[in-house]
């Protein structure tokens, strides 16, 4: 790589590494103009343009702010904090022409690499910082380089490859290593986020939010991400079995179905027993950025921070913004409000007027067939199991009379339709009904011995009230696609998601996430509770922040004096293969006049060594001042030449043999 060209190279290929997961999942517009100062700055660089004025830098800096804003509708968030950063940087690269410039923009990429894991802290996230650091690193490096060759027109080679450049990055990476380690496990926590973040400023994550409309649990269909994870103690219920419970939804306004307040506020009066309930398990939350955590019907223990609402849902008192794990225990027996107020009863029978006529005219004539509530239910999902339904991941697009729309002309559509179509039939039909949103089903791993339910295996059903019975689970799903809920989301005769949805992937994907759990179980979840009990293994019972700041400073004093011993040898060392053959052959000139009883000094130029040598080896003197002046000339000039009459002449040079130079006395 030509040296001219290598240091804003590198310091561009840091900012573009460190920003890489910022811009995709960045609009459009936004990605524009952060790539488009990359380009600039690249044909400057190759072209000799000059430097861009500053009036073009702060309309181009205004331009890109309130294009942020244009596309976001506001500057609060951390996910358009850290675009505001990044655009930031972009546009730095307008000016960096100084080295000083250029070093900022290197060392803030690192910093943008730290924002990152405000939103992932996954396993590739390891590879995503190294591949940070070392570009970031290899840029200082010949930044710092060309600082110290600044007084001189070009750059001198040195011969080094790509491999090399890296290489000494990924040694300096080595020494930084026990003292990075050490400060992750003894610097003191905050059992709560050293900053708070404001509600409103979070971002939304993929996931279940708090309300649902035809095609919102379709989505989460294409997201393999991971929801949470869930170890069962005892056997694990059978697919059918594990229905996790979310958001419960009242309100419908004819599209959209929200939650009721007082169902999500008030607390439950009766509880499960947790003595009686058969499933107990741990589970390991993803962050959501939501109030809600998961469980199985029904919920009858209470994490720390959460309550069990009038609706069974478990609502936390903070957005869940990290890894969450929890203890829980389920019983799916429990009789879920077996007397229904007036009204929460108004509530579950409420519905939009004028919406739906053809829908009401057939639930009518259901009703007037028969007065069982069950009945009507067994009348409704025959309707579903019996016309022709189709159960698809593209249904067509819905108007104002959605539920008419999906029953008498498309008959197709997702689970969050059937959900909805169902329960708005039995409100229509005098059944108090609401919808509950989760996910169903989970992959369950073999080796980990947990169940992994991914976004994938989001879910909606419906719950009816009965009198005497209280709320009853009816997936209508069930009645269309009963594989959907006996074999899992992934079993459906659906065409592919994407070009690399095959079933093999899934299963070494699933498989892999076995890593992720420990990764999340020994890193990510590595909280205050668990630093303290850290040398408990030990013997030496439970460190508080004192004691652990005295073990931090110990450590660090042993892990730098064991860097300062290693440093010369991890950084210097160099195997003689890949050394410069012009200084191999002046080492062994300087051991040959060391054998000759000479003692030649490390900070002693070639002239002095050639003047002491001279004047100890009288004899040998032309021949030392030749090969010193050939040195010295195949050092300092751009041409090669001499180079084989230097090596001729250190190969036959023997100090010892004075009667070989004797004979050449003229």
């Amino acid at each position: 790589m030509n040296t001219r060209h290598a240091a804003i190279l590198w310091v561009i290929a840091a900012l573009g590494i460190s920003m890489l997961p910022q811009l995709i999942g960045m609009p459009v517009l936004v990605v524009a103009i952060a790539l488009l100062p990359i380009v600039w700055r690249l044909l400057a660089q190759f072209r000799n343009w000059k430097p861009m004025s500053i009036w073009l830098r702060v309309l181009a800096t205004a331009f890109a702010v309130t294009a942020l804003f244009l596309t976001y509708g506001q500057l609060l968030g951390r996910r358009i904090a850290v675009s505001m950063l990044l655009l930031m940087l972009s546009l730095k690269l307008l000016e960096t022409f100084r080295i000083r410039d250029a070093r900022i923009v290197a060392s803030l990429s690192l910093f943008l690499c730290a924002t990152q894991f405000l939103f992932h802290q996954g396993i590739p996230m390891i590879v995503y910082f190294i591949a940070c650091l070392l570009s970031t690193l290899t840029a200082l490096m010949y930044l710092q380089r060309q600082e110290a060759f600044a007084n001189l027109r070009n750059i001198p080679e040195t011969g080094r490859s790509l491999f090399s450049e890296l290489g000494f990055g990924l040694r300096l990476m080595l020494l930084a290593l026990p003292v990075g380690l050490a400060l992750f496990l003894l610097f003191p926590r905050w059992v709560s986020p050293l900053w708070g973040v404001p509600e409103d400023a979070l971002d939304a994550r993929s996931g279940l939010s708090d309300s649902m409309t035809p095609g919102s649990i379709q989505s989460l269909y294409m997201d393999d991400s991971p929801a949470f994870r869930a170890a069962f103690e005892g056997p694990v219920p059978s697919r059918g079995e594990l229905y996790w419970r979310g958001p419960v939804f009242w309100d419908f306004d004819g599209r959209r179905w929200r939650g009721n307040y007082l169902g999500r506020t008030i607390d439950a009066t009766t509880k499960p027993d947790p003595g009686k309930a058969p499933f107990r398990y741990s589970v390991q939350m993803e962050p959501t950025e939501q109030s809600w955590l998961f469980a199985l019907d029904y919920p009858a223990l209470e994490p720390r921070g959460a309550s069990l609402s009038m609706d069974y849902q478990l609502i936390t008192r903070q957005p869940i913004t990290q890894l969450r794990n929890y203890v829980m225990a389920s019983d799916p027996d429990f009789v879920d409000t077996p007397q229904l107020g007036l009204t929460m009863r108004g509530a579950a029978l409420e519905l939009p007027v004028g919406f739906n006529p053809r829908t009401a005219k057939m639930v009518a004539g259901w009703r007037r067939e028969t007065n069982s509530d069950a009945a009507i239910i067994r009348r409704a999902l025959a309707h579903f199991n019996q016309e022709q339904f189709h159960y698809t991941l593209n249904p067509p697009l819905l108007n104002r009379n959605t539920i008419d729309e999906f029953l008498f002309d498309t008959r197709r559509g997702f689970c969050e339709h059937y959900a909805s179509a169902f329960t708005v039939m039995m409100r229509m039909a005098g059944i108090p009904a609401r919808i509950v949103t989760g996910y169903q089903g989970g992959w369950y791993s073999e080796m980990g011995s947990y169940v992994l339910v991914r976004q994938s295996d989001a879910h909606a059903w419906s719950e009816v009230w009965i009198r005497g019975t209280g709320w009853r689970r009816v997936d209508p799903t069930a009645a269309v696609a009963p594989e959907r809920v006996e074999r899992g989301a992934m079993s459906l005769a659906i065409p592919r998601r994407h070009i690399l949805d095959f079933e093999w992937l899934r299963d070494v994907r699933n498989t892999l996430d076995l890593l992720q759990r420990g990764w999340n179980s020994w890193v990510i979840a590595f909280d205050s509770d668990r630093q303290s009990r850290l040398f408990t293994v030990f013997g030496w019972g439970i460190f508080d922040s004192a004691k652990l700041v005295i073990a931090m400073g110990v450590t660090l004093l042993v892990a730098g004096a064991a860097i300062f011993m290693i440093m010369p040898l991890l950084l210097r060392f160099r195997s003689s293969r890949k050394q410069d053959p012009l200084v191999r052959l002046w080492q062994k000139f300087i051991t040959k006049l060391a054998n000759a009883g000479l003692d030649p000094q490390p900070s002693m130029g070639p002239a002095e060594i050639a003047a002491m040598a001279s004047a100890q080896l009288s004899y040998a003197a032309d021949v030392i001042y030749r090969i010193t002046e050939l040195y010295t000339f195949c050092r300092y000039s751009p041409r090669n030449s001499g180079q084989v009459e230097l090596k001729e002449l250190i190969q036959d040079f023997n100090p010892s043999r004075t009667d070989e130079y004797a004979r050449r006395e003229p």
